[in-house]
C-alpha cells in the first residue's frame, strides 16, 4: 500500500476512534446530550465504514445445486427399511408421550414417560445414524482434536477459566438467594418431593417444568444448597464458552473466536447471571448451538450437525422463555440465505425437513400443552408486553406522546443497554451499561463492521440477532433494558466486541505498514485489559455494594440461613406482615425443615397462636419490633438476637423463647 494511501487510512481511522471515544463519554457522563453522543458514534462510524469499504472486498454468494429431495431423503435412511421402521417407532412413541403427558392424573410419577421421550429422540436421530461409519468418524475426530492439540487445550482452559469465575463462592457471590432463584428451587424439591411429577407441563410463572427435574438432580445428588442450586448454570456457561469459540471460529475467524471466548469468560454481565439459579443463561447456549450446527450443517451437507441442530432447538424450547426468541431468528436468517442463494430451498429441503422434523418431535409433548394452554405460552407478553397491559395507553395519556414516540423510547433504552441506559432492575442493578467504557466503544465499531457487511450471512445473522433482542427483550416489554430479558444479546455483543478491536488492530497495522503480528498483540492486549477490568468490577465493585436484589430479599436470606442453623425444633412466628411473609421463596428453601407462620395482625395482649409443644422463635422486622415486648411477657426468658446488614441498617430481630 502506498504511503499516502496509508496516511489517508490512518487520519480516517483515527477520526473515527476520536469521535466514537467522544460519543461514548457523551452516551455515560452527559445524559442531557444523549443525541450528541449518538450523532458523534454516527459520524465515527462513516469514518470507520469507509475504512472497512477500503481495505475489503465483497464476496459474491456461492450457487448451489437442485438434488432430488424425495432422493435425498432415501439416502439419509440408507434406503433401509428398518431405518424408516425406527423413525416410525420413535414419532409414533413420542405422539404417545404426548397423549400421556396430558391424560395422566398429576399425582402419578412420570419417570416412565421421560425415559420414553429420551427413547423416542434416541430413535428418532438414530434412524439417520450411520452407525458402520460411526467408529472411523469418531477416529478422524480425535485425530483432528490431536492435530490441533495447542488450540483444542486453549479452549479448554478457558471453559475452565468460565466455569471458576461463575463457581467459586457459589453461596456467597451473589451474597443472597434472590426469591426468583428460591421459586425454581422449590419447584425442584417438590420434584424430590414427588409433589411435581410431570416435565412436560408449565410450573411457576409458566416456567416449563423440565428445567426443575435437572436442578432435581443436582440437589439429589449434591445437598439442597444455594451453592448445588446455583451449580448447573455455572456448568452450561463453560459450555457456552466451547459453543462460542466454534461458532466464532467457523464464522469469523480463528483469532475473532479467541478474542470472543477470553472476553465472554470475563464479562461481568455474562458471570452474574451465570451464577444465579435461574434458566435466562442456557437460552444461549441453544442459541449458539443452533446457529453453529444449523449453519455448518446446510453449508457442509453434514445430517449429523443438522440431527444436532434439530434436538438443541427442540429441548431450547423447555428453558427460559427467551429462547422462544431463536427460531424465530432462524427463520429470518434462513429467508435473507434463500433470498441471497438462488436455489437454496430445493438444494436444502431435505434438510430443513429432517432439522424441523427433529426438533418437532423434542418439542411436541410441551408444545401439546401450549396448544390446550394458549395463556401459559403467552403468559409474560401478557402480563409485561406494553401493549396488551395497556401500558402504552397509559403512557399517552400520560406524557402527551404519540405511541410511535413512546414505542420509540423503548427502542432507545433497550438499544443503548449496552452503552449509556443502566439495568434499572434488581435483578443486576450494576450502575453502569452492560459494557464497561472502553469495550462498548469497540462493540459499537463491531455493530458497524456487521452492518457494512450485511450482505454476507453470518454478519447478517449477528446484527439480526442482536437487533431482534434489542426489539422482543427490551422495546416491547416494560422497564427495558431490564438485564434477564436480554441474556440472548450476550454472544452477538460479545462477537461485536471481539469483532471491533480485531478490526481497528488490523486497520492500524495496515495503515502503519506493521506485520500482522504487532496487530495480533494489541488486539490481545486489549481485550485482556477489558476482561480484567470486567472481571474486577464484578468481584471488587458490584459484590460488595450488594446492590442485587433488595431489602426483602436479604432479610429472607438472613432469616433462612439462621432459622436452618437453628434446626427443625423450632416453629418460627413472623411479625413481618404487610411488608413481607414467611413465604417469600428465599425463606422456606434455606429452611427446609422449618414450620413458620406469619403473625398478620399486631399483638397486644394474646399469643394463643403458639403450638405449645413445640418451641418457639419469633423474629421481626423492625417496624413492628415494639411488639417484642408483649411476646417477652409471656416468654421472659430467652435469647434475643439481632441481625443487621453490612451496610449498617437492622434487617429484623429474632427471640429464641425458652
Amino acid at each position: 500500500m502506498a504511503l499516502k494511501a496509508r496516511r489517508t487510512l490512518l487520519l480516517a481511522l483515527g477520526i473515527s476512534l476520536i469521535l466514537a471515544v467522544l460519543g461514548q463519554y457523551y452516551l455515560a457522563h452527559k445524559s442531557d446530550l444523549l443525541w450528541d453522543g449518538v450523532f458523534l458514534y454516527a459520524l465515527g462510524m462513516v469514518f470507520f465504514v469507509w475504512v472497512v469499504a477500503r481495505l475489503e472486498a465483497k464476496a459474491e454468494p456461492p450457487r448451489g445445486e437442485r438434488p432430488n429431495i424425495w432422493q435425498e431423503l432415501e439416502q439419509f435412511l440408507r434406503g433401509s427399511r428398518i431405518r424408516l421402521a425406527v423413525l416410525i417407532g420413535g414419532f409414533l412413541l413420542i405422539v404417545y408421550v404426548t397423549l400421556m403427558s396430558s391424560a395422566r392424573n398429576q399425582d402419578r410419577r412420570f419417570w416412565d414417560l421421560l425415559a420414553l421421550w429420551a427413547l423416542s429422540i434416541a430413535l428418532s436421530v438414530g434412524a439417520f445414524v450411520d452407525w458402520a461409519g460411526l467408529p472411523q468418524r469418531m477416529r478422524r475426530a480425535a485425530n483432528k482434536l490431536w492435530e490441533h492439540g495447542p488450540e483444542v487445550l486453549l479452549v479448554v482452559v478457558l471453559a475452565l477459566a468460565t466455569l471458576l469465575l461463575r463457581s467459586v463462592n457459589l453461596s456467597g457471590i451473589p451474597y443472597v438467594l434472590s426469591g426468583d432463584e428460591a421459586e425454581m428451587g422449590l419447584e425442584a424439591v417438590s420434584v424430590i418431593k414427588g409433589q411435581r411429577n410431570n416435565p412436560f407441563v408449565t410450573g411457576w410463572l409458566s416456567h416449563p417444568t423440565l428445567y426443575f427435574f435437572m436442578q432435581a438432580a443436582f440437589l439429589r445428588l449434591f445437598g439442597i444448597t444455594t451453592a448445588v442450586l446455583r451449580f448447573p448454570s455455572a456448568l452450561i456457561s463453560a459450555a457456552t464458552t466451547v459453543l462460542l469459540y466454534l461458532f466464532a471460529r467457523r464464522y469469523y475467524g480463528r483469532w475473532v473466536a479467541i478474542l470472543a471466548a477470553i472476553f465472554f469468560a470475563a464479562y461481568h454481565y455474562g458471570i452474574h447471571f451465570g451464577r444465579l439459579a435461574i434458566n435466562n443463561i442456557w437460552d444461549i447456549f441453544f442459541a449458539l448451538g443452533v446457529f453453529y450446527f444449523y449453519g455448518k450443517g446446510l453449508e457442509e451437507k453434514r445430517l449429523g450437525h443438522i440431527l444436532a441442530a434439530g434436538v438443541l432447538m427442540g429441548l431450547a424450547i423447555y428453558v427460559y422463555m427467551g429462547s422462544r426468541l431463536i427460531p424465530i431468528i432462524l427463520v429470518v436468517y434462513t429467508l435473507y440465505w434463500a433470498a441471497r442463494q438462488r436455489g437454496f430451498i430445493r438444494e436444502h429441503l431435505a434438510f430443513l425437513l429432517v432439522f424441523g422434523g427433529i426438533a418437532f418431535v423434542v418439542a411436541l409433548p410441551l408444545l401439546s400443552f401450549f396448544r390446550a394452554h394458549p395463556n401459559d405460552m403467552m403468559a409474560r407478553w401478557t402480563s409485561m408486553g406494553i401493549f396488551p397491559s395497556g401500558w402504552v395507553d397509559a403512557q399517552v395519556q400520560l406524557t402527551g406522546k404519540s405511541v410511535l414516540q413512546v414505542v420509540f423510547g423503548q427502542f432507545l433504552k433497550a438499544a443503548l443497554a449496552y452503552n449509556a441506559v443502566p439495568d434499572p432492575t434488581f435483578w443486576y442493578h450494576p450502575g453502569i451499561p452492560l459494557l464497561q467504557f472502553g469495550s462498548s466503544i469497540f462493540f459499537v465499531f463491531g455493530l458497524a463492521y456487521a452492518v457494512a457487511n450485511w450482505r454476507k450471512k453470518e454478519y447478517f445473522l449477528l446484527v439480526v440477532w442482536f437487533l431482534l433482542v434489542v426489539i422482543f427483550g427490551g422495546t416491547l416489554l416494560e422497564n427495558p433494558p431490564t438485564s434477564p430479558r436480554l441474556v440472548l444479546s450476550i454472544p452477538p455483543v460479545v462477537l461485536c466486541v471481539a469483532l471491533g478491536v480485531s478490526k481497528v488492530a488490523s486497520y492500524l497495522q495496515a495503515a502503519l505498514g506493521e506485520s500482522r503480528t504487532t496487530a495480533a498483540a494489541i488486539s490481545l492486549a486489549v481485550i485482556l485489559l477489558f476482561s480484567y477490568r470486567s472481571a474486577t468490577f464484578y468481584f471488587n465493585d458490584y459484590t460488595p455494594s450488594h446492590a442485587f436484589a433488595g431489602l426483602n430479599t436479604e432479610v429472607a436470606d438472613r432469616m433462612g440461613r439462621y432459622l436452618r442453623v437453628l434446626g427443625p425444633d423450632y416453629q418460627c412466628y413472623f411479625f413481618g406482615p404487610p411488608r413481607m411473609y414467611y413465604n417469600f421463596a428465599t425463606i422456606p428453601f434455606l429452611a427446609q425443615e422449618t414450620v413458620g407462620m406469619d403473625v398478620a395482625e399486631p399483638v397486644t395482649d394474646r399469643l394463643d397462636f403458639v403450638e405449645p409443644n413445640r418451641r418457639a422463635v419469633f423474629v421481626f422486622l423492625p417496624e413492628r419490633q415494639a411488639e417484642l415486648d408483649v411476646v417477652r411477657r409471656f416468654y421472659p426468658t430467652g435469647r434475643l438476637r439481632e441481625f443487621w446488614s453490612q451496610q449498617g441498617y437492622p434487617l429484623f430481630v429474632a427471640y429464641e423463647a425458652d
